[in-house]
């Protein structure tokens, strides 16, 4: 069988209803993701300024995107490996790590205003 390709399951109680809602958060993810990188190149690229300060900017915006698409691709399939087994675990470290670097990435764009 193909890898990518899962058999069909029984739709038993709500485990349809709840594989969707996992893909369909994947989705944001990766469009969230896509969008950070975007807005990276478009920083690093098109913003003037003295220095090197908004490509350092642009590049670490486009790789925290990344770093988010890689987390989603592995919490998409933790999350589906757990409803195939009627389970569930809530995400702890993955979503503060990408705060913490989220807030990491606004502060260095507040200083790229003011500059």
């Amino acid at each position: 069988m193909d890898r990518f390709r899962r058999d069909p399951e029984e739709n038993i109680g709500s485990r349809a209803r709840d594989h969707l809602a996992n893909e369909r958060t994947f989705l944001a993810w990766v469009r969230t993701a896509l969008g950070m990188m975007g807005l990276g190149v478009i920083v690093g690229k098109l913003v003037e300024t003295e220095g090197i300060l908004a490509e350092v900017i642009g590049l670490v915006m486009v790789a925290f995107g990344a770093a988010m698409l890689i987390y989603s691709v592995v919490r998409y399939e933790r999350v589906t490996a757990l409803l195939g087994e009627g389970r569930f675990a809530a995400a702890e470290v993955g979503p503060l790590v990408l705060a913490g670097l989220g807030i990491v990435i606004a502060a260095g764009s507040v200083v790229l205003l003011v500059t």
